[in-house]
């Protein structure tokens, strides 16, 4: 299948004859629970409907929030381990959801971790504590010590996607899952490829459930990258948006895109609006593209 070239790019890392219209974000709510002072991580459930996960940045208890579409709560869960840098909350097809303790700010951390731990039934009461199944931590490859706010799960390894600040495209990284890398022997992640046209700061990204389609946010942008291979991500559109606060969470929801931020408001860029970012000449088998 041949998938085509970046069609649209973001306005603010592309300089371009027309600029392209800026995205219009629909408010849903707000994450209105309290403690969720500064929602850096947002996945939606594959087991319970309409449930979300959603966690703090650092500076933060750690803890794990159930919340509805619209970012009512539904139930708060205590974690059993430190919230050094939480920055994104991902989730495979087993039941296991997985905290990204992976920012690393001005590279004074040599280690990082990802934890991975049963999901919870939200809708039944009585737990309130959540405890880490395993940890697989990693250490950075020679001279690539980076930031990341941003994992995805993709089968058997982990995919982070680091920050960068000198306009290069975002570099995605690969961290296999089993066996679980511990303290004393981390794994080193492998580059393996780049968001082509993608220069801003990376705050979020989530991985559709079929693995076909990645969504990643700046705290200003959104983009959608179209699988090429294992490796390749191939660019379908992107644009800027106005929130009124910075993006720091994406998750898809179906078809439509969730975005969250560090004022707790929650946002959706609905199916026809992404879709209509980028054009393409052939069909990719999605219903209705």
């Amino acid at each position: 299948m041949r998938i085509p070239a970046l069609l649209c790019l973001l306005p603010l890392l592309v300089n371009g004859p027309e600029p392209a219209p800026e995205v219009r974000l629909e408010r849903l709510g707000r994450l209105d629970h309290p403690p969720i002072r500064e929602a850096s991580g947002l996945v939606r459930s594959r087991r319970f409907p309409g449930v979300f996960w959603v966690h703090n940045d650092s500076g933060n208890p750690p803890a794990l929030f159930a919340v509805r579409r619209d970012g009512s709560l539904i139930r708060e869960y205590s974690v059993n381990v430190t919230n050094i840098d939480w920055e994104d909350v991902a989730l495979d097809d087993h039941g296991h959801l997985y905290i990204g303790d992976i920012g690393n700010n001005g590279g004074r951390l040599p280690l990082r971790a990802i934890y991975r731990l049963d999901e919870p039934d939200p809708t039944r009461a009585g737990v309130r504590a959540l405890k880490v199944q395993t940890a697989i931590y990693y250490r950075f490859p020679p001279g690539e010590k980076f930031d990341a706010e941003a994992l995805v799960i993709d089968g058997d390894r982990a995919l982070i996607v680091a920050k960068t600040f000198d306009d290069r495209p975002a570099p995605v990284y690969a961290l296999p899952l089993d066996p679980p890398a511990p303290l004393f022997r981390p794994a080193v992640p492998k580059r393996v490829g780049t968001l082509p046209g993608f220069t801003a700061p990376v705050t979020g990204a989530d991985l559709s459930a079929d693995g076909r389609r990645l969504v990643v946010c700046s705290t200003h942008s959104v983009a959608v990258y179209l699988r090429a291979g294992r490796d390749g991500w191939a660019a379908f559109g992107a644009r800027s948006f106005r929130s009124g606060e910075q993006i720091e969470a994406v998750a898809w929801d179906e078809y439509d895109i969730i975005l969250a931020g560090e004022g707790r408001g929650v946002f959706r860029v609905p199916s026809s609006v992404w879709r209509g970012l980028g054009r393409p000449k052939e069909k990719t088998g999605w219903p209705g593209l």
